[in-house]
């Protein structure tokens, strides 16, 4: 379900190659397996008209692998998908909330589609990303993949089903990704809890965690995080969307532990810094209302004090370098703003 990240500076071959991640796997060519009984048989005994798709769907969806890609820990495949039905409109979330394994990262994703049910079939197509992070620390340039499809409506025992097969092209560079299918399955109303509990959350770093607190004042800044108060800081120009943001400490290893939180997601979270660079790419969504931001949250003050950063903004044309400082009172923050 997501391709390799396609850009002039970031082409290294072993990128090329497309990636599953919070999917299945299937190395075999993609079917769609119904029941026994023909789709025509099907139709005759469903009423499938008066079927509201409104409601929590897991879904399942498989594409090729790929030679060394990465795996994913304590992970069923499995999305969590919720449908509203207005009419014959149908309108939806996705979200994916994966870890690596072998502490490698993570990958959070939220993608709204739409579509149109006619009682039998769901033309179904991605509609915005809404949100996307992948902090895996080999295989960063990677993007989710847009999807269209059209997905048949069947019914085995008590279940309902859509399946059917998508194509698609990356979120960012619309580069072509290889084809797979899509399985939703809607959760009874007595499994919704344990579904939500096994879908949504599954093996995040932010699970069972509420909103991250931010107040902002009259003019888009922010004022405080977590009752702490936040600095000033600075706004920076940016010439792309895709940003790396590289982290080590400014002086020495003296055991500072941080946490780094852009737009709402904690892109790092209670890391030690080292002087080891540790670089992550981020989004900017030139959707907001607010600024793009990057927020330092301090866990700790190490052996000196005030816990201190050195920042690195790559934006494929230059590089900028900041020191970032907080401690158990304060938060720095840096704002980001796309060059027209």
């Amino acid at each position: 379900m997501l391709v390799s990240f396609f850009n002039s500076r970031w082409i290294p071959a072993i990128l090329l190659g497309l990636i599953l991640l919070c999917v299945q796997h299937s190395s075999a060519q993609v079917e769609i397996n119904f029941p026994e009984k023909s789709k025509e048989e099907l139709k005759k005994e469903n009423t499938n008209s008066k079927v509201n798709l409104s409601g929590l769907w897991e879904a399942e969806v498989t594409q090729l692998t790929w030679k060394g890609e990465p795996r994913l820990q304590d992970m069923s495949g499995k999305l969590h998908v919720e449908i509203t039905q207005k009419g014959n409109k149908i309108e939806g979330l996705m979200v994916c909330r994966a870890k690596y394994a072998d502490d490698q990262g993570y990958l959070s994703f939220e993608k709204t589609f739409k579509g149109t049910w006619n009682g039998q079939e769901l033309t179904y197509q991605d509609d915005q990303m809404i949100s996307y992070i992948n902090t895996h620390r080999n295989l960063r340039h990677i993007e989710s993949c847009m999807k269209t499809a059209t997905l048949d409506f069947y019914r085995l025992g008590n279940k309902i089903h859509l399946k059917g097969e998508w194509k698609g092209v990356g979120h960012i560079s619309e580069v072509s990704c290889a084809p797979g299918q899509i399985h939703l399955t809607k959760v009874d109303d007595e499994m919704l809890e344990s579904e939500v509990a096994t879908t949504y959350n599954v093996s995040f770093a932010q699970k069972n965690r509420g909103p991250v607190e931010l107040k902002w004042d009259e003019n888009n800044q922010i004022k405080k995080i977590k009752n702490r108060k936040v600095k000033k800081g600075e706004v920076i120009e940016v010439q792309s969307k895709t940003i790396s943001i590289t982290v080590y400490d400014h002086q020495r290893d003296d055991g500072d532990i941080i946490s780094l939180n852009y737009n709402g997601n904690y892109i790092l979270e209670k890391f030690t810094l080292k002087n080891e660079k540790h670089k992550v790419d981020v989004v900017l969504d030139a959707n907001k209302a607010v600024p793009n931001y990057l927020v330092l949250y301090a866990h700790n003050l190490g052996e000196v004090s005030p816990n201190t950063v050195a920042v690195i903004v790559d934006d494929g044309v230059t590089k900028q370098r900041f020191v970032l400082n907080a401690d158990m009172n304060t938060s720095d923050v840096i704002y980001f703003k796309l060059a027209e």
